[in-house]
C-alpha cells in the first residue's frame, strides 16, 4: 500500500472510531436522562475508565481514571464546557462533586 492508500485508511479508522465515540456517549446521556441530581454512568459499560456526568439530566463533564496519576488522586474530572481539566480527586464522588460545583449546582450530602 503506498502512502496516500496508508492515509486514507488511517482517516477512516480515525472516524470509525470518533462516530462510535459519539454513539456511545449518546446512549450513555440518553440512560441519565431525565434523572434529578448529580449521576454518572461509565461510558462503556465494560469499563469504568470513563464516566459521564450529569446534573438532572444535563451533561456537565466527564471522570476519567489516569493509571498514571499518585494513586491517592487518580479520578480527573473534565468539565464538559469548556473542556478543560478542574483536578484530581481521590474517588469518583468526589469528581463528580467537583464537576457539580464548577458549575454552580448544589452538591448532594
Amino acid at each position: 500500500m503506498d502512502e496516500s492508500s496508508t492515509a486514507i485508511v488511517n482517516l477512516a479508522e480515525r472516524i470509525i472510531y470518533q462516530a462510535r465515540w459519539r454513539i456511545q456517549e449518546q446512549v450513555t446521556l440518553d440512560s441519565l436522562a431525565g434523572s434529578k441530581g448529580l449521576r454518572w454512568a461509565p461510558l462503556d459499560r465494560r469499563s469504568d475508565v470513563i464516566q459521564l456526568v450529569t446534573y438532572d439530566g444535563e451533561h456537565i463533564g466527564h471522570i476519567r481514571r489516569d493509571q498514571s496519576a499518585e494513586a491517592a488522586r487518580p479520578w480527573v474530572a473534565v468539565l464538559r464546557e469548556p473542556a478543560r481539566m478542574i483536578g484530581r480527586y481521590p474517588t469518583v464522588r468526589a469528581a463528580a462533586d467537583a464537576l457539580a460545583s464548577a458549575t454552580g449546582r448544589p452538591v448532594a450530602d
